[in-house]
């Protein structure tokens, strides 16, 4: 608005200071040329009278009649206005006839110039009160028709005298001022008016001016539904004003298209603010971070690699606490697989004692019961702010009720299931900023969704493929994997890796006798009592028929034997319930450690293999350690 009135007010202190510079131009030269033009005047006319009263002073003194010269001065002086007639004589004449009547005072400077050089001399004074031209014109001597040398003891051209006429142009100045203030009253009024017609002419465009300003800072602002230009018209400038509202309801359609495209094509209506542009630009922003964030999921290797995304993408979103829980179908549980809080929230965090797990915000009851989360239950989302408990088993918090977190769980589906839920919690302080972001992160799992997809079934195939079908225990093409690396971080650890060959004793009986059924039954026992044996790092292998090879990784010196031990015992005490009989089962295990035995793995299977010989030669329902002299 300033801005506007400021163009305003330039224009009109441009006009006005125009019509000024004009109109005192004009005047300056209008005063300027009646002055010398009454100077002109007035020099003429007291040229005239100053010849007339020389040459008729001659006439006198030819004539005879000399003694008529005051009365014929002073005649001129009235009919001719002027203030002041002298008479001079020079040096010479004063000497030959005295002092005349007219010529009392003393010369001034002027007429003592005159007299000194014979050249007509002239000079304007003037003050606030008056103004006054004088001319003197020299009286010389000359032998011609008026001889003036038989009277008067000069020499030709000498100076004689001089007559002095001063004009009065103290009215001639009143009436030129008088006529420049008429002429600056009528400018005033005539710049008065003209300013006036400018003043409306320009008025609505002025007004246009501010109202095109008023509706771009809106729509610079985002916001084009109140700067709309009435057009009032009909030239160029109403021209301007409706393609200015054409442009603004184009622009305005075609930022609503744009956002009603990206919400269908995201899933979900994005945040809104007064501001249609930066909403635009940041959804536009948004739409490019996700599909990078697919293209660099999807080369991902591994579905912890995607998890980490997710967490770097939250918290470039500001989202400070989350967690992310992954449920395993096959064993009904949830994994917490991932877990971030500030440091405020730090009693959110729990260990379990078992396994040392870490459970964040919720009830570990979640873990071994999945249908307890309602993210999982329900296969949607779960919003507190639909119910303050609106789940059970979120339990952080319940000790401060005045600060209590919020939470938001978004489930991601995987092969008809719930496969992750990504947990969002917040409190007052960021809540704001936290709904603000939930669209573009649900359109960020949206993508998500397909690629954890594939890489679940990859790895699901993957496992079935080290995993022997009967048993559930690992088989020969996971040992071929693993054997290198598990070599290397033993040795680089500097522990030791005990190998356990197991074979079931008199195995072939079973099958003849009671049938390859029960024989898969009791293999199935045997692989189910050494896992639950053995510690989760280990591993164990269906190594070929009924032989099964257990690797204890990081174990110490000695505790190899232990292992077997309380293995075969287990076994040993056990029986497999079977229609119409009980079976009892006896294994034999040969025990050999890498490096200790060899610096070759597959050279300690071998020694293993050489032990578990020694065993079943033994008598079986034994463990034999591999020895040298074997």
């Amino acid at each position: 608005m300033r801005q506007i009135k400021s163009i305003k007010t330039k224009l009109l202190i441009r006009i006005i200071l125009s019509f000024v510079v004009l109109s005192i131009v004009i005047q300056a030269i209008v005063f300027v040329s009646f002055r010398n033009f009454s100077i002109n005047t007035s020099k003429e006319m007291a040229l005239s009278a100053a010849e007339l009263i020389r040459d008729s002073i001659t006439s006198f003194m030819i004539l005879g009649v000399y003694d008529k010269r005051d009365i014929f001065l002073d005649r001129i002086k009235h009919t001719s206005g002027l203030k002041e007639i002298r008479v001079l004589r020079s040096k010479t004449v004063i000497q030959q006839f005295g002092q005349g009547t007219r010529e009392s005072g003393m010369p001034s400077s002027l007429e003592e110039d005159v007299l000194r050089t014979g050249n007509i001399k002239c000079s304007v004074s003037e003050n606030i009160f008056n103004v006054e031209y004088a001319i003197v014109i020299p009286y010389k001597a000359s032998n011609g028709q008026v001889k003036c040398l038989q009277c008067h003891n000069a020499s030709e051209g000498e100076v004689l005298g001089a007559v002095s006429v001063v004009v009065d142009l103290t009215s001639h100045r009143r009436t030129s001022v008088s006529t420049v203030s008429y002429m600056v009253a009528v400018s005033m009024l005539f710049s008065i008016g003209t300013l006036y017609m400018i003043f409306v002419f320009f008025k609505p465009y002025t007004e246009l001016f501010h109202r095109l300003r008023f509706g771009f800072e809106h729509a610079a602002e985002g916001d084009f539904s109140s700067n709309k230009v009435e057009v009032v018209l009909s030239d160029e400038a109403g021209d301007v004003a409706r393609g200015f509202n054409t442009m603004t309801d184009n622009l305005s359609a075609t930022l609503a298209s744009i956002d009603n495209k990206v919400s269908l094509l995201i899933g979900y209506q994005t945040a809104k603010t007064a501001n249609a542009l930066k909403d635009t630009t940041k959804t536009v922003d948004m739409l490019v971070k996700i599909y990078n964030f697919k293209r660099t999921i999807e080369k991902d290797a591994l579905k912890s690699d995607i998890f980490l995304r997710i967490e770097q993408m939250l918290m470039e979103m500001e989202i400070e606490n989350f967690s992310i829980y992954e449920v395993n179908p096959d064993n009904n549980s949830i994994r917490n697989v991932l877990c971030r809080a500030d440091a405020k929230n730090d009693h959110c965090f729990r260990p379990l004692t078992e396994d040392n797990q870490t459970v964040f915000w919720c009830n570990e009851v979640i873990l071994t019961d999945p249908a307890q989360c309602r993210a999982v239950r329900t296969g949607g989302i779960v919003d507190s702010r639909e119910f303050s408990q609106v789940c059970q088993n979120f339990i952080c918090g319940e000790d401060n009720q005045t600060n209590k977190p919020g939470y938001y769980c978004i489930p991601i589906h995987i092969g008809g299931h719930i496969g992750d839920v990504v947990q969002i919690v917040y409190y007052k302080d960021n809540d704001e900023i936290t709904w603000l972001r939930i669209p573009y992160i649900k359109a960020h799992l949206q993508e998500c969704e397909p690629v954890l997809e594939g890489k679940t079934f990859m790895e699901l195939l993957r496992r079935q493929s080290l995993i022997d079908q009967l048993t559930g225990l690992y088989n020969r093409r996971f040992l071929d994997e693993v054997t290198n690396s598990l070599c290397r971080a033993a040795i680089r650890r500097g522990t030791l890796i005990g190998i356990l060959l197991i074979d079931i004793d008199h195995f072939k009986q079973v099958n003849d006798t009671h049938g390859h059924d029960v024989g898969d039954k009791v293999l199935q026992k045997a692989a189910s009592i050494i896992k639950v044996s053995v510690r989760e790092s280990d591993m164990v292998v269906r190594y070929g028929g009924e032989e099964i090879l257990v690797l204890l990784v990081d174990a110490t010196e000695g505790k190899s034997s232990e292992v077997a031990e309380k293995i075969r015992g287990n076994i040993e005490h056990e029986s497999l319930e079977i229609p119409s009989f009980t079976l009892k089962k006896t294994v034999s295990i040969g025990v050999s450690e890498f490096p200790t035995d060899s610096d070759k793995f597959w050279q300690c299977v071998k020694l293993a293999d050489t032990a578990l010989y020694k065993a079943k030669n033994d008598g079986r329902n034994r463990v034999c350690i591999y020895k040298e002299d074997m």
